[in-house]
């Protein structure tokens, strides 16, 4: 990970966790603020970074953008584009990325978020095999540092490997 590639993810964990942190008030107060801080993070030249989405002016309570940026993550992959889909780091990349801003995400949302990337990600077998190892790796191996019991509940339950 590049170092420009850290502060834009930093940047945008602050401007999760600051919205998260203000009232909605102090949300619709902020919100030109808010929205250039989004913006900045948003534009990611590195080439293993996805574009994030961009999160409508309707929405503007944080719990519903965290939601929103979680279960529309995907939408600037093309995952029939296997010269990105298939490629190990750039889908590990924001795979990391994408785990990361789950804590500020409502669970009803980070289990449509889970759907919404398996089915994308069910384009090819070999694409939902790697996102599929993704989540064994950093969800339920325990030696992950983002290891975590509900989420990988909730991703096994998405991509149908229930017990």
């Amino acid at each position: 990970m590049t170092m420009m590639h850290t502060l834009q993810i930093i940047g945008l964990s602050g401007v999760v966790i600051l919205m998260t942190a203000c009232g909605k008030e102090s949300v619709r107060q902020q919100e030109t603020s808010e929205s250039a801080s989004v913006a900045a993070v948003t534009a990611r030249p590195d080439s293993l970074s996805l574009e994030l989405p961009s999160i409508p002016a309707t929405i503007s309570a944080p719990e519903d953008m965290a939601g929103f940026i979680a279960i529309h993550f995907w939408d600037n992959l093309d995952f029939a584009d296997t010269s990105k889909s298939l490629r190990q780091p750039f889908m590990e990349q924001n795979f990391v990325e994408y785990l990361s801003i789950m804590p500020a995400v409502m669970s009803a949302d980070r289990v449509t978020a889970f759907q919404e990337l398996i089915k994308r990600a069910s384009v090819s077998p070999e694409t939902r095999a790697i996102i599929i190892t993704l989540g064994e790796r950093y969800l339920g191996d325990p030696d992950s540092p983002m290891k975590n019991q509900e989420y990988y509940a909730d991703f096994r339950k998405a991509a149908g490997l229930e017990d």
